[in-house]
């Protein structure tokens, strides 16, 4: 090979096939619903750390529930994740279930347990970021060319 001589690349075979509108912004939601799932992993994670250096602490709930509810949902959010990579019927209405159920446990945990003003301060913009997320999530699978998406 001389130098400035262009490298050519062998074909495939087959040609790869792109991604429609629809799909693309399925992919896109998709890293939305990765970002939760890795939340909630790294939040049982610094939860199981916490535990081990600091088991005197006085909270209204233990770190083993924390620890256990960020699993739980990160486990549902990257089973969502395969399931809307995939295109397959049930990773829509596992993902929309999903994001329903996770903000009423978020807003359950709101009302039971927040323990300080500061706390009851920020359920304005809480209540906004839950009410965007759910905008999101149901507008986007519930687009008539995204749902079409998923009727294999």
């Amino acid at each position: 090979m001389r130098v400035g001589q262009k490298i050519r690349w062998p074909r495939r075979e087959g040609k790869r096939k792109r991604l429609t509108r629809a799909q693309k912004w399925v992919v896109y939601l998709s890293v939305v619903v990765l970002g939760l799932g890795s939340a909630n992993v790294g939040r049982a994670g610094v939860a199981l750390t916490y535990r081990a250096r600091l088991p005197d602490l006085e909270m209204m709930v233990s770190w083993a529930y924390l620890a256990v509810t960020g699993g739980v949902w990160g486990a549902v959010f990257f089973a969502c994740l395969v399931g809307l990579l995939g295109f397959r019927r049930w990773g829509r209405w596992s993902t929309l279930v999903a994001v329903v159920v996770y903000e009423i446990h978020v807003w359950v945990n709101h009302l039971l347990f927040d323990a300080n003003e500061y706390a009851r301060s920020v359920w304005p913009r809480d209540l906004a970021l839950t009410l965007l997320l759910l905008i999101l999530v149901w507008g986007t699978l519930n687009w008539p060319s995204v749902r079409a998406t998923f009727k294999r």
